[in-house]
Protein backbone atom coordinates (compact mmCIF):
# COMPACT_ATOMS: atom_id res chain seq x y z
CA UNK A 1 0.00 0.00 0.00
CA UNK A 2 1.27 3.50 -0.89
CA UNK A 3 2.26 5.87 1.91
CA UNK A 4 -0.58 7.92 3.28
CA UNK A 5 -0.89 11.55 2.26
CA UNK A 6 -0.40 13.91 5.18
CA UNK A 7 -3.00 16.62 5.84
CA UNK A 8 -2.73 19.58 8.22
CA UNK A 9 -6.06 21.06 9.34
CA UNK A 10 -5.67 24.49 10.97
CA UNK A 11 -8.58 25.28 13.30
CA UNK A 12 -10.98 23.06 15.23
CA UNK A 13 -14.34 24.71 14.74
CA UNK A 14 -17.15 22.91 12.93
CA UNK A 15 -15.49 23.17 9.51
CA UNK A 16 -12.10 21.98 10.71
CA UNK A 17 -13.50 19.07 12.71
CA UNK A 18 -15.78 17.86 9.91
CA UNK A 19 -12.99 18.08 7.32
CA UNK A 20 -10.57 16.22 9.58
CA UNK A 21 -13.17 13.54 10.37
CA UNK A 22 -14.05 12.93 6.72
CA UNK A 23 -10.44 12.64 5.57
CA UNK A 24 -9.43 10.50 8.54
CA UNK A 25 -12.38 8.14 7.94
CA UNK A 26 -11.59 7.71 4.24
CA UNK A 27 -12.57 4.13 3.34
CA UNK A 28 -9.36 3.69 1.36
CA UNK A 29 -7.23 4.91 4.26
CA UNK A 30 -5.29 7.40 2.13
CA UNK A 31 -4.95 10.29 4.58
CA UNK A 32 -3.10 10.91 7.83
CA UNK A 33 -4.64 14.01 9.43
CA UNK A 34 -3.09 16.36 12.00
CA UNK A 35 -5.34 18.99 13.57
CA UNK A 36 -3.84 22.24 14.93
CA UNK A 37 -5.59 24.39 17.54
CA UNK A 38 -4.15 27.49 19.20
CA UNK A 39 -6.31 27.17 22.33
CA UNK A 40 -5.96 24.56 25.06
CA UNK A 41 -9.22 22.92 23.95
CA UNK A 42 -11.11 22.38 20.70
CA UNK A 43 -12.76 25.56 19.52
CA UNK A 44 -16.25 24.43 18.45
CA UNK A 45 -17.43 24.36 22.07
CA UNK A 46 -14.65 26.48 23.57
CA UNK A 47 -16.75 29.56 24.35
CA UNK A 48 -19.63 27.62 25.94
CA UNK A 49 -20.19 27.51 29.69
CA UNK A 50 -21.77 25.17 32.23
CA UNK A 51 -23.95 26.42 35.06
CA UNK A 52 -25.82 24.47 37.73
CA UNK A 53 -29.60 24.53 37.82
CA UNK A 54 -30.96 26.16 40.93
CA UNK A 55 -34.31 24.44 41.39
CA UNK A 56 -34.65 22.89 44.83
CA UNK A 57 -32.55 19.75 45.03
CA UNK A 58 -31.86 19.67 41.25
CA UNK A 59 -28.15 20.38 40.74
CA UNK A 60 -27.91 19.05 37.19
CA UNK A 61 -25.25 20.86 35.11
CA UNK A 62 -26.73 23.00 32.34
CA UNK A 63 -24.67 23.83 29.25
CA UNK A 64 -25.02 27.23 27.58
CA UNK A 65 -23.80 27.28 23.99
CA UNK A 66 -21.87 30.40 23.03
CA UNK A 67 -22.76 31.43 20.43
CA UNK A 68 -26.23 29.86 20.23
CA UNK A 69 -25.95 27.00 17.71
CA UNK A 70 -29.44 27.01 16.24
CA UNK A 71 -30.02 25.52 12.81
CA UNK A 72 -32.94 25.92 10.43
CA UNK A 73 -34.82 23.21 8.58
CA UNK A 74 -34.40 23.40 4.78
CA UNK A 75 -31.36 25.67 5.14
CA UNK A 76 -28.96 23.62 7.27
CA UNK A 77 -29.66 20.47 5.27
CA UNK A 78 -26.15 18.98 5.41
CA UNK A 79 -25.77 19.81 9.10
CA UNK A 80 -29.06 18.09 9.89
CA UNK A 81 -28.08 15.00 7.87
CA UNK A 82 -24.76 14.79 9.73
CA UNK A 83 -26.50 15.01 13.11
CA UNK A 84 -28.88 12.25 12.01
CA UNK A 85 -25.93 10.14 10.84
CA UNK A 86 -24.22 10.44 14.24
CA UNK A 87 -27.48 10.03 16.16
CA UNK A 88 -27.12 13.46 17.77
CA UNK A 89 -30.36 14.49 19.43
CA UNK A 90 -31.96 17.84 18.68
CA UNK A 91 -35.35 19.45 19.10
CA UNK A 92 -37.31 22.64 18.64
CA UNK A 93 -37.94 25.48 21.06
CA UNK A 94 -40.58 28.15 21.20
CA UNK A 95 -39.30 31.68 21.71
CA UNK A 96 -40.83 34.92 22.85
CA UNK A 97 -39.06 37.98 21.43
CA UNK A 98 -39.75 41.26 23.26
CA UNK A 99 -38.48 44.11 21.06
CA UNK A 100 -37.36 47.21 22.92
CA UNK A 101 -35.95 50.55 21.74
CA UNK A 102 -33.08 51.75 23.94
CA UNK A 103 -34.11 55.38 24.11
CA UNK A 104 -34.98 55.79 27.75
CA UNK A 105 -37.81 53.27 27.76
CA UNK A 106 -37.55 50.05 29.74
CA UNK A 107 -40.47 48.13 28.25
CA UNK A 108 -40.96 46.52 24.83
CA UNK A 109 -42.87 48.22 22.03
CA UNK A 110 -43.85 44.79 20.65
CA UNK A 111 -43.64 41.15 21.75
CA UNK A 112 -43.27 38.66 18.91
CA UNK A 113 -43.64 34.88 19.23
CA UNK A 114 -41.51 32.58 17.09
CA UNK A 115 -43.41 31.17 14.11
CA UNK A 116 -46.42 33.16 15.38
CA UNK A 117 -47.24 30.40 17.88
CA UNK A 118 -48.94 33.00 20.11
CA UNK A 119 -51.89 34.57 18.25
CA UNK A 120 -52.81 37.24 19.05
CA UNK A 121 -49.34 38.32 20.26
CA UNK A 122 -48.76 39.30 23.87
CA UNK A 123 -49.59 42.94 24.54
CA UNK A 124 -46.65 44.94 25.98
CA UNK A 125 -47.44 46.18 29.49
CA UNK A 126 -47.36 49.90 28.61
CA UNK A 127 -49.19 49.67 25.26
CA UNK A 128 -52.81 50.71 24.97
CA UNK A 129 -55.18 48.26 23.33
CA UNK A 130 -55.71 50.59 20.37
CA UNK A 131 -51.98 51.16 19.85
CA UNK A 132 -51.25 47.45 20.20
CA UNK A 133 -53.93 46.51 17.64
CA UNK A 134 -52.71 49.13 15.15
CA UNK A 135 -49.08 48.02 15.53
CA UNK A 136 -50.05 44.36 15.08
CA UNK A 137 -52.04 45.10 11.92
CA UNK A 138 -49.23 47.28 10.55
CA UNK A 139 -46.62 44.57 11.19
CA UNK A 140 -48.85 41.90 9.69
CA UNK A 141 -49.16 43.88 6.46
CA UNK A 142 -45.44 44.64 6.30
CA UNK A 143 -44.42 41.02 6.94
CA UNK A 144 -46.94 39.82 4.37
CA UNK A 145 -45.55 42.22 1.76
CA UNK A 146 -41.95 41.29 2.60
CA UNK A 147 -42.76 37.59 2.31
CA UNK A 148 -44.38 38.07 -1.09
CA UNK A 149 -41.37 40.01 -2.32
CA UNK A 150 -38.87 37.40 -1.09
CA UNK A 151 -40.87 34.68 -2.83
CA UNK A 152 -41.45 36.50 -6.12
CA UNK A 153 -39.02 39.46 -6.44
CA UNK A 154 -35.47 38.31 -7.10
CA UNK A 155 -32.48 40.33 -5.94
CA UNK A 156 -30.42 41.92 -8.71
CA UNK A 157 -27.18 40.16 -9.60
CA UNK A 158 -24.04 41.95 -10.76
CA UNK A 159 -23.73 43.01 -14.39
CA UNK A 160 -20.83 44.28 -16.48
CA UNK A 161 -21.71 47.83 -15.43
CA UNK A 162 -23.27 47.54 -11.97
CA UNK A 163 -22.54 45.75 -8.72
CA UNK A 164 -25.11 43.37 -7.35
CA UNK A 165 -27.86 44.61 -5.07
CA UNK A 166 -27.24 45.11 -1.38
CA UNK A 167 -29.89 44.35 1.23
CA UNK A 168 -30.37 48.09 1.74
CA UNK A 169 -31.04 48.61 -1.98
CA UNK A 170 -33.40 45.64 -2.15
CA UNK A 171 -35.51 46.77 0.81
CA UNK A 172 -35.73 50.26 -0.68
CA UNK A 173 -36.65 48.88 -4.10
CA UNK A 174 -39.60 46.90 -2.72
CA UNK A 175 -40.83 50.02 -0.90
CA UNK A 176 -40.56 48.56 2.58
CA UNK A 177 -41.26 51.32 5.14
CA UNK A 178 -38.20 52.84 6.83
CA UNK A 179 -39.76 52.45 10.29
CA UNK A 180 -40.30 48.74 9.72
CA UNK A 181 -36.73 48.24 8.45
CA UNK A 182 -35.07 50.05 11.35
CA UNK A 183 -37.37 48.93 14.15
CA UNK A 184 -38.06 45.32 13.16
CA UNK A 185 -36.02 43.96 10.24
CA UNK A 186 -32.60 45.20 11.42
CA UNK A 187 -33.07 44.16 15.08
CA UNK A 188 -34.42 40.69 14.21
CA UNK A 189 -31.70 39.94 11.64
CA UNK A 190 -28.78 41.36 13.59
CA UNK A 191 -29.81 39.19 16.53
CA UNK A 192 -28.65 36.35 14.23
CA UNK A 193 -25.74 38.01 12.44
CA UNK A 194 -24.38 39.89 15.53
CA UNK A 195 -23.25 43.00 13.68
CA UNK A 196 -24.32 46.64 13.40
CA UNK A 197 -27.39 47.64 11.39
CA UNK A 198 -25.28 49.32 8.72
CA UNK A 199 -23.09 46.24 8.32
CA UNK A 200 -26.22 44.13 7.92
CA UNK A 201 -27.67 46.43 5.27
CA UNK A 202 -24.42 46.06 3.31
CA UNK A 203 -24.96 42.29 3.02
CA UNK A 204 -25.78 41.00 -0.46
CA UNK A 205 -29.56 41.06 -0.90
CA UNK A 206 -29.38 37.52 -2.27
CA UNK A 207 -28.24 36.19 1.13
CA UNK A 208 -31.36 37.48 2.87
CA UNK A 209 -33.80 36.56 0.10
CA UNK A 210 -32.55 32.98 -0.21
CA UNK A 211 -32.44 32.51 3.57
CA UNK A 212 -35.97 33.87 3.93
CA UNK A 213 -37.33 31.60 1.19
CA UNK A 214 -35.68 28.46 2.50
CA UNK A 215 -36.69 28.99 6.13
CA UNK A 216 -40.23 30.24 5.52
CA UNK A 217 -42.57 28.39 7.90
CA UNK A 218 -39.82 25.94 8.78
CA UNK A 219 -38.81 24.92 12.32
CA UNK A 220 -35.57 25.91 14.00
CA UNK A 221 -33.65 23.24 15.90
CA UNK A 222 -31.26 23.15 18.87
CA UNK A 223 -28.89 20.34 19.86
CA UNK A 224 -29.98 18.62 23.07
CA UNK A 225 -27.37 19.19 25.76
CA UNK A 226 -25.32 21.60 23.64
CA UNK A 227 -22.69 21.27 20.94
CA UNK A 228 -20.26 19.68 23.39
CA UNK A 229 -21.76 16.35 22.27
CA UNK A 230 -21.25 17.26 18.62
CA UNK A 231 -17.62 18.17 19.25
CA UNK A 232 -16.88 15.02 21.23
CA UNK A 233 -18.49 12.82 18.57
CA UNK A 234 -16.73 14.29 15.55
CA UNK A 235 -13.33 14.68 17.24
CA UNK A 236 -13.18 11.12 18.55
CA UNK A 237 -9.98 9.47 17.32
CA UNK A 238 -8.50 12.58 15.70
CA UNK A 239 -4.86 13.56 16.25
CA UNK A 240 -4.93 17.05 17.77
CA UNK A 241 -2.15 19.47 18.68
CA UNK A 242 -3.53 21.90 21.28
CA UNK A 243 -1.83 25.13 22.41
CA UNK A 244 -0.20 25.22 18.98
CA UNK A 245 -0.37 28.39 16.89
CA UNK A 246 0.25 28.05 13.15
CA UNK A 247 2.23 31.09 12.00
CA UNK A 248 2.66 30.40 8.29
CA UNK A 249 1.71 28.14 5.41
CA UNK A 250 4.06 28.22 2.44
CA UNK A 251 4.29 26.30 -0.81
CA UNK A 252 7.32 24.08 -1.25
CA UNK A 253 7.26 22.20 -4.54
CA UNK A 254 4.23 19.93 -4.57
CA UNK A 255 3.88 20.16 -0.78
CA UNK A 256 3.18 22.88 1.76
CA UNK A 257 5.31 23.81 4.74
CA UNK A 258 3.41 24.52 7.94
CA UNK A 259 5.22 26.45 10.67
CA UNK A 260 3.87 26.65 14.20
CA UNK A 261 4.76 27.73 17.72
CA UNK A 262 4.19 25.27 20.57
CA UNK A 263 5.12 26.13 24.16
CA UNK A 264 7.31 28.98 22.94
CA UNK A 265 9.24 26.81 20.47
CA UNK A 266 8.94 27.09 16.70
CA UNK A 267 8.65 23.97 14.59
CA UNK A 268 7.61 23.09 11.05
CA UNK A 269 6.73 20.12 8.86
CA UNK A 270 5.84 19.36 5.26
CA UNK A 271 2.31 18.26 4.39
CA UNK A 272 0.73 17.01 1.19
CA UNK A 273 -2.39 19.08 1.88
CA UNK A 274 -3.24 21.99 4.19
CA UNK A 275 -6.80 22.92 5.12
CA UNK A 276 -7.27 26.33 6.74
CA UNK A 277 -10.46 26.33 8.83
CA UNK A 278 -10.01 29.80 10.28
CA UNK A 279 -11.40 33.31 9.77
CA UNK A 280 -10.27 35.42 6.79
CA UNK A 281 -8.04 37.69 8.90
CA UNK A 282 -6.13 34.64 10.17
CA UNK A 283 -5.86 33.22 6.65
CA UNK A 284 -4.36 36.51 5.47
CA UNK A 285 -1.89 36.52 8.36
CA UNK A 286 -0.49 33.03 7.74
CA UNK A 287 -0.88 32.55 3.97
CA UNK A 288 0.80 35.21 1.81
CA UNK A 289 -0.99 34.47 -1.53
CA UNK A 290 -4.32 35.56 0.03
CA UNK A 291 -3.06 38.40 2.21
CA UNK A 292 -4.57 41.20 0.13
CA UNK A 293 -7.79 39.37 -0.73
CA UNK A 294 -8.60 38.64 2.91
CA UNK A 295 -8.44 42.36 3.78
CA UNK A 296 -11.68 42.86 1.83
CA UNK A 297 -13.65 40.29 3.85
CA UNK A 298 -14.95 41.98 7.01
CA UNK A 299 -14.29 40.28 10.34
CA UNK A 300 -15.53 41.88 13.57
CA UNK A 301 -15.11 40.96 17.25
CA UNK A 302 -18.31 39.99 19.05
CA UNK A 303 -18.72 39.88 22.82
CA UNK A 304 -20.90 37.41 24.65
CA UNK A 305 -21.49 37.79 28.40
CA UNK A 306 -23.16 35.45 30.89
CA UNK A 307 -24.36 37.42 33.92
CA UNK A 308 -27.05 37.97 36.56
CA UNK A 309 -27.62 41.71 36.07
CA UNK A 310 -31.42 41.97 35.93
CA UNK A 311 -31.37 45.77 35.79
CA UNK A 312 -30.70 45.83 32.03
CA UNK A 313 -33.55 43.42 31.21
CA UNK A 314 -36.75 45.16 30.00
CA UNK A 315 -39.94 44.62 31.97
CA UNK A 316 -42.25 42.53 29.76
CA UNK A 317 -45.31 42.16 31.93
CA UNK A 318 -47.07 39.34 33.72
CA UNK A 319 -48.44 37.66 30.59
CA UNK A 320 -44.92 37.12 29.19
CA UNK A 321 -43.81 35.57 32.48
CA UNK A 322 -46.81 33.23 32.50
CA UNK A 323 -46.14 32.06 28.95
CA UNK A 324 -42.39 31.66 29.59
CA UNK A 325 -42.84 29.50 32.70
CA UNK A 326 -45.65 27.18 31.65
CA UNK A 327 -44.52 23.78 32.96
CA UNK A 328 -46.02 21.85 30.05
CA UNK A 329 -44.97 24.20 27.24
CA UNK A 330 -42.13 26.44 28.33
CA UNK A 331 -40.94 29.27 26.09
CA UNK A 332 -37.48 30.83 26.03
CA UNK A 333 -37.42 34.63 26.25
CA UNK A 334 -34.93 36.46 24.04
CA UNK A 335 -34.99 40.21 24.56
CA UNK A 336 -34.04 42.17 21.43
CA UNK A 337 -33.00 45.70 22.40
CA UNK A 338 -31.85 48.29 19.86
CA UNK A 339 -30.56 51.80 19.56
CA UNK A 340 -30.25 53.66 16.25
CA UNK A 341 -27.19 51.69 15.10
CA UNK A 342 -27.06 48.26 16.73
CA UNK A 343 -28.93 45.53 18.61
CA UNK A 344 -28.09 43.65 21.78
CA UNK A 345 -29.86 40.46 22.82
CA UNK A 346 -30.50 39.04 26.28
CA UNK A 347 -31.38 35.34 26.40
CA UNK A 348 -33.00 34.27 29.67
CA UNK A 349 -31.75 30.96 31.03
CA UNK A 350 -32.39 28.98 34.21
CA UNK A 351 -31.62 30.37 37.64
CA UNK A 352 -31.91 34.03 36.56
CA UNK A 353 -28.89 33.75 34.29
CA UNK A 354 -28.77 35.92 31.16
CA UNK A 355 -26.63 35.69 28.04
CA UNK A 356 -26.04 39.06 26.42
CA UNK A 357 -24.65 39.21 22.89
CA UNK A 358 -23.31 42.35 21.25
CA UNK A 359 -23.79 44.36 24.49
CA UNK A 360 -24.75 48.03 24.29
CA UNK A 361 -26.00 48.61 27.84
CA UNK A 362 -23.36 48.55 30.61
CA UNK A 363 -23.43 45.37 32.70
CA UNK A 364 -22.51 45.38 36.39
CA UNK A 365 -19.00 43.78 36.46
CA UNK A 366 -19.71 42.14 39.82
CA UNK A 367 -22.56 40.16 38.25
CA UNK A 368 -20.63 38.82 35.26
CA UNK A 369 -20.15 35.04 35.36
CA UNK A 370 -18.38 34.44 32.05
CA UNK A 371 -17.16 36.74 29.30
CA UNK A 372 -15.87 35.69 25.87
CA UNK A 373 -15.05 37.36 22.57
CA UNK A 374 -15.17 35.61 19.23
CA UNK A 375 -14.71 36.64 15.61
CA UNK A 376 -17.66 37.02 13.25
CA UNK A 377 -17.11 37.04 9.49
CA UNK A 378 -19.54 39.35 7.74
CA UNK A 379 -20.75 39.60 4.16
CA UNK A 380 -20.71 42.46 1.68
CA UNK A 381 -21.24 42.75 -2.05
CA UNK A 382 -17.47 42.90 -2.54
CA UNK A 383 -16.66 40.03 -0.20
CA UNK A 384 -19.25 37.82 -1.90
CA UNK A 385 -17.52 38.44 -5.23
CA UNK A 386 -14.13 37.61 -3.71
CA UNK A 387 -15.29 34.44 -1.94
CA UNK A 388 -17.11 33.17 -5.02
CA UNK A 389 -13.98 33.74 -7.06
CA UNK A 390 -11.81 31.87 -4.57
CA UNK A 391 -14.27 29.00 -4.30
CA UNK A 392 -14.71 28.74 -8.08
CA UNK A 393 -18.35 29.81 -7.93
CA UNK A 394 -18.08 33.00 -9.93
CA UNK A 395 -16.14 35.08 -12.41
CA UNK A 396 -12.35 34.70 -11.91
CA UNK A 397 -11.78 37.94 -10.05
CA UNK A 398 -8.05 37.42 -10.45
CA UNK A 399 -8.46 38.86 -13.93
CA UNK A 400 -8.69 42.23 -12.20
CA UNK A 401 -6.64 41.66 -9.04
CA UNK A 402 -3.56 39.51 -9.61
CA UNK A 403 -3.41 38.17 -6.08
CA UNK A 404 -6.89 36.71 -6.64
CA UNK A 405 -5.79 34.25 -9.31
CA UNK A 406 -5.63 31.65 -6.53
CA UNK A 407 -8.50 29.16 -6.43
CA UNK A 408 -9.41 26.83 -3.60
CA UNK A 409 -7.14 23.79 -3.73
CA UNK A 410 -4.31 25.44 -5.65
CA UNK A 411 -1.03 24.08 -4.37
CA UNK A 412 -3.05 21.60 -2.30
CA UNK A 413 -4.07 24.40 0.08
CA UNK A 414 -7.76 24.62 0.93
CA UNK A 415 -10.16 26.99 2.68
CA UNK A 416 -13.17 25.83 4.70
CA UNK A 417 -15.47 27.65 7.08
CA UNK A 418 -18.84 29.27 7.55
CA UNK A 419 -17.77 32.07 5.18
CA UNK A 420 -16.47 29.74 2.42
CA UNK A 421 -19.68 29.38 0.48
CA UNK A 422 -22.30 31.55 -1.19
CA UNK A 423 -24.81 32.36 1.52
CA UNK A 424 -25.38 33.57 5.08
CA UNK A 425 -22.36 32.99 7.31
CA UNK A 426 -23.83 30.15 9.36
CA UNK A 427 -22.97 26.53 10.18
CA UNK A 428 -24.19 25.24 6.82
CA UNK A 429 -21.25 27.02 5.21
CA UNK A 430 -18.91 24.94 7.40
CA UNK A 431 -20.61 21.76 6.24
CA UNK A 432 -20.76 22.56 2.54
CA UNK A 433 -17.13 23.74 2.33
CA UNK A 434 -15.82 20.75 4.31
CA UNK A 435 -17.77 18.30 2.17
CA UNK A 436 -16.47 19.92 -1.03
CA UNK A 437 -12.86 19.52 0.08
CA UNK A 438 -13.52 15.87 0.95
CA UNK A 439 -15.15 15.34 -2.44
CA UNK A 440 -12.24 16.99 -4.24
CA UNK A 441 -9.89 14.55 -2.52
CA UNK A 442 -12.03 11.57 -3.50
CA UNK A 443 -13.46 10.92 -0.04
CA UNK A 444 -17.05 9.74 0.35
CA UNK A 445 -19.29 11.75 2.66
CA UNK A 446 -21.47 9.20 4.49
CA UNK A 447 -24.37 11.58 5.12
CA UNK A 448 -24.40 13.21 1.68
CA UNK A 449 -27.72 13.25 -0.13
CA UNK A 450 -27.73 10.47 -2.68
CA UNK A 451 -28.41 11.57 -6.26
CA UNK A 452 -30.85 9.52 -8.29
Amino acid sequence: MADKQTVAVVGSGMAGLVTAFLLQQDKKGRYDVQLFETQDHLSLDSASYTITKDHGHDSTPYRIDLPMRAFDDNFHNNLKRMYDYFGIQYGTKKFIYPLTTLSGRSTPHFIYSSANHQIPPIRPPTSSYAGWILETVYLGLCYFWLTLCCLFVQSKEATAHNEEESLRQYLERIWLPYYFIRTYICPMLTSITTCSHEELLNFPARDFVEFAKKTYRRPRYYVTGGVQHVQATIAKGLSVKLRTTVTSVEHSGTKACVTWVEEGKEDSAMFDHVVMAVTPNVVGAIYQPLRNAMKSIPVVPVQSIIHRDETIIPECGEETRIQATKPDNQRDVLHICSDATATETHHEHLSSVYVTNFPISPIDPSKIIHHVQFSRTLRSVKSRRIVNGLMGNGIPIGQVEKEQLWRNGDGNVWLVGSWCYDGMVLLEGCMESAMKVAGSLGVEVPWAEKSD
